[in-house]
């Protein structure tokens, strides 16, 4: 038996504990000092590396404490407008832990399991093989597990062909032997596809989904879960409700669609958007998206505005409570934010996940969102929960750490993951204040980054021009190839005796003039031909057959599967054979 006097040596001991956990905890003074300086700094920052704008959202349980926009809309000659905190950016991957969320939602409500095979809810549904395709399950699709290497097929998204082609693909895209559930592999377009199976499963849309089971919840009525193109005004808010008005009546019947329509029309204001920008050859550039982020929106569709990115953070903050109403059950979070797959052969030289902070041996991913440590030389670290976001122009990031019940996001209107890690290092910045970690400029690390991005593209162009040799009569590179996984690029020549690359995606014809750079290699400025564009050149490679015939070429933006374009027509024009 527990004498009195023990009982009251573990009681005081338990309540020591209590003390001492709760001293652990930063307090709200010392947050806010960090505010207060990384605002100052992302300032800086921006000015620096260019950046039109952006905001920063800070965190704690039940509390929002910072909300702070930055800069303009777009760069000054194209009729900028300050950023205010309702201001609309896209969030690009970010987008794949609100999906997780109204995923865990939806299971909550009994509508799914994450256990459930994707053919359930499509029984057409094939990738690679009938075994992978017949066991694939929802939380394989959101879990960066399927075994696939990473970006499998983004090629095809950023060079603008059609969602049906895209998915085509896959037919032809090998997983690693093995992998399949062990090996994690950073997937946009099959996590993508969860938004179609959300839709099967509900019959509902997957921006109606968000809003209910997400926005709604939230109390957020500003951001968006569907393409820009349709906020910024009434007539283009029109055309989505038009581009929906089947769905509608089917599932409202007409009159009530037709009410709708004229109704929502009215009421309509509309939105302040951040244009996307990119930066090519030190210029940066606006983007022109052309829907790039809703063609897979579970992926990368969510527009998220300043105070509203703070009432998302806050919920996962929070433990999926926002404002004591359930988001998602203790059980679900519990599930979103644990271990899935582990992420393996992280460089010591990675840019993005530097050696001074992020350990080599403990970062994996759970469903849409990344686990892993954070700590000064692997001192004092903490557990996080992550996402970063980067495509078409805008990036995004935002971190929590559960112990200290604090979460940082940042957002801009500028670049891609490639293009800028300037999001990442902004909350790692402020991560650094809050607990005393010392040894990085963070703004410098960025600007050192593009640095040594520039000085490698300049050493690879360098290289490629050591034993400088004449392309072939130039007649002989014309003419059209073909791949399974691409379909048809035509070579010709334009009016000033230049080859053009060209080809058709999603009805849309896209083509480059060729700059020729050494023998049979010609570079373009990839802005030329994609959507997802980064401060480089493509390269274009003819080879030659056993007769000494230009009869095929790879191209460096579309290697899905290492592919070559062959010759379509296999005999050899007459030009072709002089």
């Amino acid at each position: 038996m527990i004498s009195n006097m023990h009982r009251l040596i573990i009681s005081i001991f338990a309540i020591s504990l209590i003390t001492n956990c709760s001293a652990l905890k930063i307090e709200d003074t010392k947050v806010q000092k960090a505010i207060d300086t990384i605002i100052t700094i992302v300032k800086e920052g921006l000015k620096k590396t260019n950046i039109p704008g952006g905001y920063l959202v800070v965190t704690r349980k039940n509390k929002i404490m910072c909300i702070q926009s930055f800069g303009n809309t777009t760069i000054p000659s194209n009729n900028p407008e300050l950023v205010d905190n309702d201001t609309l950016f896209r969030i690009a991957s970010c987008s794949k832990t609100v999906t997780a969320y109204l995923v865990g939602a939806l299971v909550d409500d009994g509508k799914l399991r994450w256990e459930d095979k994707v053919r359930k809810y499509d029984k057409n549904f094939f990738l690679h093989n009938e075994q992978l395709s017949a066991e694939l399950t929802i939380q394989d699709l959101i879990s960066h597990s399927t075994g696939f290497k990473h970006f499998s097929a983004d090629s095809l998204w950023a060079g603008g062909y059609a969602c049906n082609k895209i998915i085509d693909s896959f037919k032809y895209l090998k997983q690693k032997p093995g992998s399949f559930r062990k090996y994690y592999g950073y997937q946009n377009i099959i996590f993508g596809l969860i938004g179609s199976v959300l839709e099967k499963a509900t019959g509902e849309k997957y921006e109606d989904l968000v809003k209910k089971y997400i926005f709604d919840k939230l109390d957020i009525k500003n951001s968006s879960a569907i393409d820009l193109k349709y906020e910024v005004s009434r007539v283009g808010y029109m055309k989505y409700l038009a581009s929906r008005f089947k769905y509608d009546v089917n599932k409202n019947g007409f009159f009530s669609t037709v009410w709708h329509f004229i109704k929502s029309t009215i009421q309509f204001k509309p939105k302040k958007i951040a244009i996307c920008h990119a930066k090519y050859k030190d210029e940066v550039y606006p983007v022109d998206i052309n829907g790039h982020f809703h063609v897979f929106p579970a992926t990368s569709g969510i527009a998220f505005s300043a105070n509203d990115f703070a009432k998302f953070l806050q919920m996962i903050v929070s433990g999926g409570v926002y404002n004591n109403k359930t988001i998602v059950k203790p059980e679900t979070f519990k599930k979103i934010t644990s271990k899935v797959v582990e992420i393996i052969k992280i460089k010591d030289n990675d840019y993005q996940f530097k050696i001074e902070r992020f350990p080599r041996d403990d970062m994996s991913y759970g469903i849409g969102t990344f686990i892993t440590k954070y700590g000064n030389n692997g001192e004092n670290t903490r557990r996080i929960i992550f996402h970063m976001g980067g495509a078409c122009g805008a990036t995004s990031f935002y971190v929590v750490s559960p112990e200290d019940d604090i979460g940082v996001a940042c957002v801009v209107n500028f670049g891609g993951t490639a293009n800028s890690l300037f999001t990442e290092y902004m909350c790692n910045n402020f991560l650094d204040l809050c607990f005393n970690f010392k040894g990085i400029d963070w703004i410098q690390a960025e600007l050192d980054r593009c640095e040594k991005n520039k000085e490698l593209q300049k050493s690879f162009e360098s290289d490629m021009k050591q034993i400088l040799a004449p392309m072939e009569n130039i007649n002989k590179y014309i003419g059209t190839y073909t791949s399974d996984i691409y379909g048809d690029i035509n070579i010709t020549l334009n009016k000033n005796n230049k080859l053009v690359l060209s080809l058709v995606s999603n009805n849309k014809i896209r083509s480059t003039e060729l700059q020729h750079v050494n023998g049979n290699v010609f570079k373009f400025p990839n802005r030329n031909l994609l959507d997802n564009y980064f401060d480089a050149d493509e390269y274009v490679g003819f080879k030659y057959d056993n007769f000494h015939n230009i009869n095929k070429f790879f191209i460096s933006c579309f290697s899905e599967g290492n592919t070559v374009f062959k010759r379509k027509d296999e005999k050899i024009n007459a030009s072709n054979k002089k």
